[in-house]
């Protein structure tokens, strides 16, 4: 227990100093949803979308607006994942963007259930209450969360860690990742969100200034994000490394 605290503590105190690194260590991985980004503040610029709250209400939903929306998701989903592998590999060797190691079926067995068990609820929501269909979207989503864990260690080439101790034993460390996520996401993503508020109205040199900043932010707030995963997966493997007879 004292073992397992004193790792969660480790990889909660390293969460923001790694994830900060990556401005530095890794800028082509931020840049993977830094640019998207980056391209869609230019398309709202010229738009006016920040010329004044009334405009930003108009235009939010602008089909070319939209379309890189749909791009820069992508953008920070593979941020995630890059980001985090990036961090296996700099530990274990390789190189993050050479994908010849990754343990394909696990990846995609863990990434099938992962996202597959969840949307399973659609199949009763025209035949349950409302609230019973939440209930069971929830419940299916905690039930199958093992799977990330699944789905991380193909991403990172590990084919040693019994798929079975991921149901059995990753509940706690499973938590430290969601909590170390909520930690990476929420400042970045109201700092986002904030900064969106101060463009409004802005003059042109601050506008650019800030929508730069904005780019960088949401680099950074992926870059957190895989970097939580990242930790959260390695210090389950180090426990149970630590608890398996010599």
């Amino acid at each position: 227990m004292k073992a397992g605290l004193t790792r969660a503590g480790q990889a909660l105190a390293r969460l923001y100093p790694m994830g900060v690194s990556l401005l530095w260590k890794a800028p082509l991985v931020l840049a993977l949803v830094a640019i998207p980004e980056f391209i869609q503040h230019v398309i709202e610029i010229r738009l006016g979308l920040f010329d004044s709250r009334q405009a930003f209400e108009a235009k939010a939903l602008d089909p070319t607006r939209m379309a890189f929306g749909y791009i820069k998701i992508a953008g920070l989903v593979l941020t995630f994942l890059a980001a985090a592998r990036f961090w296996w590999t700099r530990e274990h060797g390789g190189h993050w963007a050479n994908l010849k190691d990754v343990a394909w079926a696990r990846l995609l067995i863990g990434l099938l259930l992962f996202m597959g068990v969840p949307a399973l609820a659609e199949l009763f929501k025209s035949q349950i209450e409302p609230s019973l269909y939440q209930a069971l979207v929830w419940g299916l989503s905690v039930a199958i969360l093992p799977m990330l864990f699944l789905l991380l260690a193909g991403l990172f080439g590990d084919r040693s860690t019994p798929a079975s101790a991921m149901w059995r034993r990753a509940w706690p460390w499973l938590l430290l990742t969601a909590l170390m996520t909520a930690l990476a996401f929420a400042p970045t993503q109201w700092l986002h969100a904030m900064n969106h508020r101060w463009a409004l109205g802005a003059d042109p040199a601050l506008l650019w200034a800030l929508m730069i900043f904005d780019s960088v932010l949401v680099g950074l707030l992926a870059g957190l994000t895989g970097t939580a995963f990242h930790l959260g997966y390695s210090a389950f493997r180090d426990q149970l490394e630590s608890t398996r007879p010599a």
